[in-house]
């Protein structure tokens, strides 16, 4: 189950509305832009190394109909990070990575729901790593009946 991020969490949201000439009868091109915080971390009591993964969700645009959505495209971004280890960096090793972005039509919302899959690995004794949030960008492609 993702962990579903609140439109009150997505900090510096903007969006931008265009009119465009589309498959499908397309005539809008939504951008919208945003962060949010949320903290992984991976904690490694031992030499053995850990690996920490979550999936976080978040509906962004406004409300369309099935009929309306075309398609949608996401991209994300880390924000900011910490390490700490406590001994010699020799052998510390940590990752973090984005897994997976998606961008789809929530039917239950009507809006477009972002998926975002992302780890964060360290290895060494008592050592930690973290990530501190995500920015991204989604882009949807709409057929709005026309004012």
């Amino acid at each position: 189950m993702p962990i579903r991020i609140q439109s009150n969490q997505i900090q510096n949201p903007q969006q931008m509305e265009v009119v465009v000439a589309g498959p499908d009868e397309a005539n809008r091109l939504i951008i919208i832009n945003g962060q949010f915080d949320y903290v992984i971390t991976a904690f490694s009591p031992a030499q053995a190394g850990v690996l920490t993964k979550e999936t976080f969700s978040v509906l962004v645009g406004p409300q369309l109909t099935r009929r309306q959505f075309v398609q949608a495209i996401g991209t994300a971004a880390l924000v900011g990070g910490q390490v700490q280890f406590t001994g010699a960096a020799t052998g510390f090793l940590t990752n973090w990575h984005i897994n997976n972005v998606d961008a789809d039509w929530d039917d239950e919302s009507g809006q477009v729901e972002l998926r975002i899959e992302a780890q964060v690995s360290v290895s060494g004794p008592n050592d930690s790593a973290t990530i501190a949030g995500f920015l991204f960008q989604v882009t949807i492609l709409a057929a709005v009946p026309a004012a």
